[in-house]
């Protein structure tokens, strides 16, 4: 009987084996062409496996291409992609803890360096950990956002985000967008949870350091402060949601904070600052709701800090429960108007 048993462990071990052993791409019954016969991420090597054909070979390789997270992976220090991602990344329910210390050499490098973009999608992985950035975020779509088609959905953030900031070498100010799901997102941010304390400079949120494309459905339960928002450049903000919107921002709705946001000037419950192009593009921000604690000197608002252009922000149906303390130019929705160019 003890014979038996042993030769039915080495039928079922070695197989599976061998199976775990093989590159992802030469595995049995995955081709990578749909969700069902995804090519399967187990462990770190198949990590730093994708990033090397993805390095090697160019977006062109993975476009289109459908990837499966299987297990939990641990200390995960390096990024997946360094260009721009254009095929399927499913996290399964699983999570990637993450680990990255600040290089100056690297600012940028985060989860997916290279961003989500042309049709690429990154859905329902979860990402735990520490990051010590200049700029940081589980992933960052391309920053082209009236053309850029990415998605991240059902995405969770536990990762604690510590941003040091980059020097930019025309204003010798200390600068740089931080997020906890994006640094820019310029595609389509849905149903999203943030639930990582973020630190940083300026243009911080708990969802998108900045936005120019879609964000609808998501949740930020961490505490956001910045120690710069508003001081380094008239587009800077922080917001439990969004820090910046910039211009073409497609729509910020039926989002909710609940962590503190704190800052220096545009400081929102929602969003910190929305810029928006009238006639040609209203920045909508709409159904959304603070309860969070609002903080900052000047330009504070319950939903949003700073309306700059408000003929082109358009916030409607938006409700602020949170306290809002402020010096100058402080509202329960919105702290601050301008008129802009």
């Amino acid at each position: 009987m003890k014979k038996y048993y042993i030769y039915f462990l080495l039928l079922f071990i070695i197989p599976n084996a061998l199976l775990l052993s093989k590159s992802f791409t030469d595995r049995p019954g995955t081709d990578g062409l749909s969700k069902s016969t995804a090519y399967e991420l187990w462990d770190l090597a198949d990590l730093l496996e994708l990033r090397d054909s993805i390095n090697s070979f160019g977006s062109l390789w993975h476009e289109g291409k459908h990837f499966k997270l299987m297990t939990n992976i641990d200390n995960v220090t390096q990024t997946i992609a360094g260009y721009p991602f254009r095929g399927y990344f499913h996290g399964n329910g699983k999570k990637i803890i993450l680990s990255m210390f600040y290089d100056p050499l690297y600012p940028s490098h985060t989860l997916f360096t290279g961003g989500i973009g042309y049709n690429g999608v990154v859905d329902s992985l979860s990402v735990e950990g520490y990051i010590e950035i200049g700029y940081a975020g589980i992933t960052n779509l391309v920053q082209a956002g009236y053309n850029s088609t990415g998605v991240i959905s059902n995405c969770i953030n536990n990762v604690t985000i510590v941003q040091n900031g980059v020097i930019n070498p025309i204003t010798g100010k200390l600068e740089g967008s931080v997020g906890g799901i994006t640094y820019s997102n310029g595609g389509t941010i849905s149903n999203c949870i943030n639930n990582g304390d973020i630190t940083g400079v300026d243009r911080i949120g708990g969802i998108a350091g900045e936005n120019e494309g879609t964000i609808i459905n998501c949740i930020n339960t961490g505490n956001i402060t910045a120690t710069a928002s508003g001081d380094n450049s008239i587009f800077s903000g922080v917001g439990g949601i969004v820090g910046t919107v910039a211009n073409y921002c497609q729509s910020i709705s039926n989002c909710v904070n609940i962590g503190s946001v704190v800052g220096q000037g545009f400081v929102g419950g929602i969003v910190g600052l929305a810029n928006g192009y009238y006639p040609t593009a209203v920045t909508p921000i709409t159904n959304c709701i603070n309860y969070g604690y609002v903080r900052g000197i000047n330009g504070v608002g319950g939903v949003l800090g700073y309306m700059f252009n408000p003929q082109g922000v358009n916030v409607s149906n938006c409700v602020n429960v949170g306290v809002v303390e402020g010096e100058e130019d402080t509202g329960s929705i919105v702290g601050k108007e301008g008129i802009g160019y």
